[in-house]
């Protein structure tokens, strides 16, 4: 029988745009939201507008230079709903779960993510029917 793995909440749910202003300007004329943060993650390749709705953040990401996942994930089936993330307690000990139910994964040990002080592990797509899927500890 699989471990359990404690989903708190739906963390962040990602979705690939070509154009984060043009994204950023839509959703808050659909829905009239603030903006809850604005960042740049180098190393990912990605610009980031948040929202919060509830617990979860809605968040229009775009690929800062064409070559990253986002823009791979553009390429091959347009703008969408690229990633699902769970907030878990521990981010190792959810991947430590996973592996031992036999998972596939993207990542064998957490990703940090310093600006907000976070662990964060990738699932295979494969093994979520085609969605990126996140586990990640912390708060925004």
């Amino acid at each position: 029988m699989a471990e359990k793995i404690k989903a708190n909440y739906v963390d962040h749910i990602c979705i690939a745009v070509k154009d984060v202003k043009q994204a950023e300007e839509d959703y808050i004329n659909m829905f009239g939201w603030d903006v809850a943060y604005r960042y740049v993650d180098e190393p990912e390749k990605i610009k980031v507008t948040g929202f919060m709705a509830g617990p979860t953040a809605i968040e229009v990401m775009e690929d800062t230079d064409g070559t990253g996942n986002t823009a791979k994930f553009i390429a091959g089936r347009g703008e969408g709903v690229m990633i699902v993330s769970y907030n878990v307690d521990n981010c190792a000990e959810a991947l430590d779960k996973l592996k031992k139910n036999g998972v596939k994964l993207i990542d064998e040990k957490p990703r940090y993510f310093e600006a907000y002080n976070r662990y964060f592990a990738f699932i295979h797509p494969k093994a979520a029917h085609g969605i990126l899927t996140e586990v990640i500890d912390g708060k925004y």
